[in-house]
């Protein structure tokens, strides 16, 4: 009896701990290094758009590794050049498909904004 007693307070201690050390690990959602994992063509056009740091959300940027296509989702980039590329809750989408090594902006669709 005290056996299962000193199990079940175990398993309570450490059910205890996990949720905090589970968001120990979690990063900011606006987070400028989303940026810095992408090909250097795609860092260059949002450092275009943006003229100063930018923050991007998990959903900023997709790859399809069949279509060896990015998508990049400006709605989910803060940066202060972004206002030319927003128009009456619209926000554009951007494709990028890689050519040889590097990657070549193909389409450009505005779309509605999930804000």
């Amino acid at each position: 009896m005290i056996v299962r007693i000193l199990l079940l307070a175990c398993s309570f201690l450490l059910a205890s701990e996990l949720p905090a050390a589970s968001q120990q690990s979690k990063d900011d959602p606006w987070n400028p290094h989303h940026i810095d994992a992408l090909p250097p063509d795609i860092r260059h056009y949002i450092a275009a758009i943006c003229k100063e740091p930018a923050k991007a959300q998990h959903d900023f940027a997709t790859y399809s590794p069949t279509e060896r296509r990015w998508r990049i989702n400006l709605e989910y980039l803060r940066c202060d050049g972004l206002r030319d590329f927003r128009r009456k809750g619209q926000c554009l989408d951007v494709d990028f498909i890689q050519v040889g090594s590097r990657f070549r902006l193909t389409k450009t669709q505005y779309r509605e904004c999930g804000f």
